[in-house]
């Protein structure tokens, strides 16, 4: 699952964390990579949002820092059911206004088969720039990738269109996209784009299947809707 949720503000300015723990919890996601995560910021009542969620949800949770914001810190966050072998808050060049990180977990999707599972949230401008700067992300985190030489799943609020230099770069090296069907604009905001992803890179030994991809129809509780991907995975 990968869902961005607006540090648990909705669309109508309520702040409600609850909203997004029972959204997750319906789903029962193995893995959840979350975007826009609060670590006791005045603006979400200075709770350490990660806790609160893997709390109410019985996952364990990792918080990736991005930047100090509002008396705590912003960022991101990762919820995991499986069993976690290692866990990297890896960091990505920055964006125009923000840093980046990516949350990596090396995890034991079965008894014999091991994966990646990588959380991001690339930067958000518009325009050239912002274009470069996306592209300069994805490159440093498949860079560090590809020294781990484990199958991979990489999910997240990419703030770029399959057709973008970032995501046909991703193609290049191997990554296959999830499709979303026609129902595939996952931001809600003035202008609905697709800009949420899960991408997926097999190795001789693993093969993911994506077995069906969902964008929930969750309209209130942030400005992104969640995107769940079940997969099968195999040894060849």
């Amino acid at each position: 699952m990968s869902y961005n949720i607006r540090h648990g503000e909705r669309i109508d300015s309520v702040l409600d964390l609850s909203s997004s723990a029972k959204i997750i919890k319906s789903q029962t996601p193995d893995l959840c990579a979350l975007q826009e995560v609060d670590n006791f910021c005045s603006r979400s009542n200075n709770i350490e949002q990660i806790e609160y969620l893997s709390s109410k949800i019985n996952m364990k949770g990792t918080f990736g820092k991005f930047m100090d914001f509002g008396g705590g810190e912003y960022g991101m966050a990762t919820l995991i059911a499986k069993p976690i072998l290692s866990t990297e808050v890896v960091t990505l060049p920055d964006g125009k206004y923000e840093p980046r990180v990516s949350i990596i977990h090396k995890v034991q999707a079965s008894e014999n088969i091991v994966i990646l599972f990588a959380n991001v949230h690339f930067d958000w401008i518009d325009g050239k720039e912002g274009s470069q700067n996306r592209l300069k992300q994805a490159k440093a985190l498949v860079k560090h990738i590809n020294t781990l030489n484990l199958p991979c799943i990489i999910a997240g609020d990419f703030n770029c269109t399959p057709d973008s230099p970032t995501m046909q770069y991703l193609k290049n090296q191997g990554f296959l996209f999830v499709n979303k069907g026609k129902d595939n604009l996952s931001f809600q905001g003035s202008n609905k784009v697709e800009i949420d992803h899960v991408v997926y890179k097999n190795t001789t030994s693993v093969v993911f299947t994506p077995v069906k991809s969902l964008l929930l129809k969750e309209p209130l509780a942030s400005d992104h809707r969640p995107l769940v991907v079940d997969f099968e995975v195999t040894l060849k």
